[in-house]
């Protein structure tokens, strides 16, 4: 099971519990065109994940009202979660492993209280349930992953949350990297710790990755800080405006990671031996690509973080080529020339 396929397992049963609920708590309950906006989905998958709703709830039905829409909701009894079976429960166990190897453990709250929640609804076989999920995860398991182990306290979460929903200003202490530029490949790279700095900022969102981010406006700039370096965090007594403008997963895809600067236009070209590791990757949201007569294979997106570009062409060796753009082509050739030095 790779990591796309644990968010996608992660997303299914959260998405359907949270239908589940939202139903509940609509007098009126929901449409297809609703349920395609709240979740973000085609109205394939919508009319999908009402049909999962209707097989696991049964007092759901068709609401009646006053217009043409066809809207779906509670009559009768609360929703009972009795249908969840051990799979549904070992998957969301092991989605709470994987995030506590990625350190989100604001998450492994949430986890645990619908894990419980689904437990007590199904008291009565609650024995032969954890037997079966007890044998599940012990043929179950994740690959040991490198990467950063930056642990964000759960208090500075909420902290922000309570921000974000209240429209309130931030101030916190933060100590940021010092930076100078390297003159071969412009990358920045670190010298040392600036003095801490007190920050005040209009909070913008939370980013997930392999570090964790509070995006937030500083002096009419969006900024990017570590959560794991912020301390002394509280909220102002100060209101702020919401930017219309800005649209956090928009702002996420604009690059690889959190590296932001000038968009670019690439383009790789993989050798046809890889062909089918290239096709099931996901580069980047804008991607496309192309199989050529030879069986290579072309890729082109849009996106800024030359960096990060540059780390992830590594893991494809010698089976990629940088086409354009030539700025990133010298950077790859500079970069590579300096590892050969150190050995």
């Amino acid at each position: 099971m790779n990591k796309r396929e644990d968010n996608l397992r992660f997303n299914r049963i959260k998405d359907i519990i949270d239908l589940i609920m939202t139903m509940q708590s609509l007098r009126y309950g929901i449409s297809i065109k609703e349920i395609q906006e709240k979740y973000n989905v085609s109205r394939r998958t919508a009319i999908r994940m009402k049909d999962v709703v209707l097989t696991l709830c049964p007092s759901i039905t068709e609401i009646e009202t006053h217009t043409r829409i066809k809207r779906w909701g509670f009559k009768g009894k609360a929703v009972n979660l009795f249908n969840f079976n051990s799979d549904d429960i070992a998957d969301l166990e092991n989605i709470k492993e994987l995030c506590r190897i990625n350190h989100l453990e604001n998450k492994i709250d949430l986890l645990k209280k619908i894990i419980t929640s689904i437990k007590s609804a199904n008291n009565t076989n609650l024995s032969s349930l954890e037997n079966d999920v007890e044998i599940l995860l012990e043929n179950e398991g994740f690959l040991i992953r490198q990467g950063s182990s930056y642990k964000v306290s759960a208090e500075i979460l909420t902290i922000i949350r309570s921000a974000l929903k209240s429209m309130k200003k931030v101030q916190f202490n933060y100590q940021s990297a010092d930076y100078e530029r390297d003159k071969e490949t412009n990358f920045r790279i670190i010298k040392g710790l600036k003095s801490v700095k007190e920050v005040t900022a209009i909070p913008l969102g939370i980013l997930y990755g392999e570090k964790h981010y509070l995006i937030a406006k500083n002096d009419s700039k969006i900024k990017n800080y570590l959560l794991h370096k912020i301390t002394d965090i509280k909220v102002l007594d100060e209101y702020f405006e919401p930017d219309s403008s800005f649209n956090l997963k928009e702002y996420a895809e604009q690059s690889v990671g959190i590296y932001h600067d000038k968009i670019l236009n690439i383009k790789l070209k993989f050798k046809k031996e890889i062909a089918d590791d290239v096709t099931n990757y996901i580069f980047h949201p804008s991607q496309k690509i192309e199989i050529q007569k030879n069986g290579a294979v072309i890729v082109t997106f849009q996106l800024s973080g030359e960096k990060s570009i540059l780390y992830n062409l590594f893991k494809w060796g010698e089976n990629v080529q940088v086409i354009s753009p030539k700025s990133l082509k010298d950077n790859y050739k500079n970069y590579l020339s300096d590892i050969l030095k150190n050995i």
